[in-house]
């Protein structure tokens, strides 16, 4: 018996921020215990023939990669990028195709990260392949430069709010916009703070 009000609802305030907080850390680690379960299952419906019982079984399993491929993402973006600080990402997948959304600030400056594509998706990749093609033929608008990430390749936008795009090697597309107060050499500056080398290096299915 809690003789203590105040006590009493510490106790119970105690309860739920544990019932919430465990389940968080552990999330990842649940994941990586459910997927040799879900193999190991495929297997046992493979060896039967149960070939649709298999794939069903390796539908449960391409879930549970979108969601650690989530969390691979989140992972490799920095979280401060030349003073911006960056908030939770806002990240959707599926079908294997991913768009991750991250919005970095430092005081009234904002920039807002973008990336849409996904490992292994062919109609993706030559979609960007397109783009690129476009914008290095030189078919630009006025205020439209081509500028270089170390390896990547990007467009800079400056006929009104900077925007720059990103062309990785893996075929995703990188956007990065701005609002007021952010100019186009500071934004090329934040683009070479982040890891979009690690990240398209990842995205290929390189070790990250």
């Amino acid at each position: 018996m809690i003789k203590s009000v105040r006590g009493g609802r510490l106790f119970i305030a105690l309860q739920v921020m544990g019932a919430v907080i465990i389940p968080v850390l552990a999330t990842t680690a649940a994941y990586a215990e459910e997927l040799p379960a879900i193999f190991k299952k495929v297997q046992e419906l493979a060896e039967q023939k149960n070939y649709a019982g298999a794939m069903k079984e390796l539908s449960w399993a391409q879930q549970e990669l979108e969601k650690l491929h989530q969390q691979r993402l989140t992972e490799i973006l920095p979280a401060e990028v030349d003073g911006f600080k960056g908030e939770k990402p806002e990240v959707q997948s599926a079908m294997g195709f991913t768009t991750l959304e991250r919005e970095y600030s430092k005081g009234e400056q904002r920039i807002t990260f973008s990336i849409s594509g996904g490992t292994g998706n062919e109609a993706m990749a030559g979609l960007a392949g397109f783009a690129k093609m476009g914008a290095m033929m030189g078919g630009l608008q006025p205020g439209v430069d081509k500028v270089r990430l170390g390896s990547l390749t990007a467009t800079l936008d400056t006929t009104d709010s900077p925007e720059m795009t990103v062309f990785l090697d893996s075929g995703s597309v990188v956007t990065l916009k701005t609002g007021d107060g952010v100019d186009g050499a500071a934004l090329k500056k934040f683009a070479e703070g982040l890891k979009l080398t690690e990240l398209d290096s990842y995205l290929k299915g390189s070790k990250a």
